[in-house]
């Protein structure tokens, strides 16, 4: 097993696809609510999954590595784009769209 990954290695690899799936389960969730014959047992263990996959998301992105938790893209990039294209005004609508922060969306699932 010398060639064994790291906890964070794997981390910074799948967390994608986990949260991906996170969301994918969540709409899941959110469509049956929805629904007037909805399975209470269905979205009970739904709500129970989701409840635990949130923080524990929260916990596998904390130990992520800062690399690999922010994309980051570099001010020459924009400089480069405008020179390339041309125009100004395609690469500042395109940076004054992004935020400077990640935003973290949060569900009640408890149906309170």
């Amino acid at each position: 097993m010398e060639n064994a990954k790291s906890r964070v290695e794997i981390y910074n690899e799948d967390y994608v696809g986990l949260n991906h799936a996170y969301v994918q389960m969540y709409k899941f969730y959110n469509k049956l609510l929805e629904c007037s014959d909805a399975d209470e047992e269905v979205l009970a263990v739904m709500r129970e999954i989701l409840l635990v996959y949130n923080p524990t998301l929260d916990r596998i992105k904390s130990e992520m590595t800062i690399k690999t938790r922010y994309k980051e893209e570099p001010a020459s990039k924009s400089a480069a784009s405008v020179a390339a294209n041309g125009t100004e005004g395609t690469a500042s609508a395109s940076s004054s769209n992004k935020s400077s922060s990640p935003v973290i969306l949060y569900g009640n699932f408890t149906g309170e």
